[in-house]
């Protein structure tokens, strides 16, 4: 029984992958620099995302509150305290093989190593303005984690966003590197994400198991959850792409 809810699950995640919030013209755009302004749309996007990555923490917290089982909850405590800044050992060893160097990241909230990308990238002001696309954005995943069954929203935060993180982020990683002249410790932000989260990513796929084998329905409402997830990531992507284009 576990290997076929593995099996299950191993599909739906090689669906995200292959779903345009994973696999958008945008970010595509983004990495090989075919926008108007590459650099301009960089600085645009560390403005807009600004709104999901100050909301995170609260998508923890809303789909902790849903389980009902203690083991779970501590999964998602663990993240929320690596979302403020607290890594272990282990995760600090992974990351200096990666070139992270620990004061760069340990005891900084992520909000802050945000921050610290969108000041190297030459936002000053404290409270940059955000579109109407990344107010949505943020404003609905919420409601919708909040609506949400405990599997649809392990689907929505799970399989739709912790699991394509390291995959989001390559291409945007990609373009830093490639169009603005930022150090490594700049936009660590990205590439500690893209470590930590498989391990999130992992936690979650724990529970979506477990939920699985307890709950009848669970597969379908982890499904949609995750369509949820990503058609609203790709519709950010849609406006993100429209004002980078837009930029001439």
């Amino acid at each position: 029984m576990l290997i076929q809810q593995q099996n299950e699950i191993s599909k739906l995640e090689h669906a995200a992958r292959c779903h345009r919030g994973v696999n958008h013209p945008y970010l595509t755009a983004l990495a090989n620099g075919s926008l108007p302004d590459p650099h301009q749309a960089i600085v645009d996007f560390a403005v807009q995302y600004q709104g999901y990555t100050s909301w995170f923490p609260k998508y923890l917290h809303c789909v902790m509150n849903k389980l009902e089982s203690p083991q779970h909850r501590s999964y998602f405590q663990e993240n929320i305290d690596e979302e403020g800044g607290t890594l272990d050992t282990a995760t600090l060893a992974e990351l200096s093989k990666l070139g992270i160097a620990e004061d760069w990241v340990q005891g900084i909230p992520h909000p802050i190593l945000f921050r610290r990308f969108q000041l190297a990238v030459g936002i000053e002001a404290r409270v940059a303005p955000l579109s109407a696309a990344a107010i949505k954005w943020r404003k609905e995943f919420l409601a919708m984690l909040n609506q949400a069954t405990p599997a649809e929203a392990i689907g929505a935060l799970g399989l739709g966003t912790e699991s394509m993180v390291k995959h989001i982020y390559r291409p945007i990683t990609l373009a830093i590197k490639q169009y603005t002249n930022l150090s490594p410790r700049d936009y660590v932000f990205f590439e500690l994400h893209s470590e930590v989260d498989d391990e999130h990513s992992e936690l979650m796929m724990r529970v979506a198991e477990d939920l699985m084998n307890s709950h009848e329905n669970a597969f379908c409402e982890i499904r949609r959850g995750m369509y949820a997830a990503l058609e609203l990531r790709a519709e950010f992507w849609d406006q993100l792409l429209l004002r980078a284009e837009a930029q001439k």
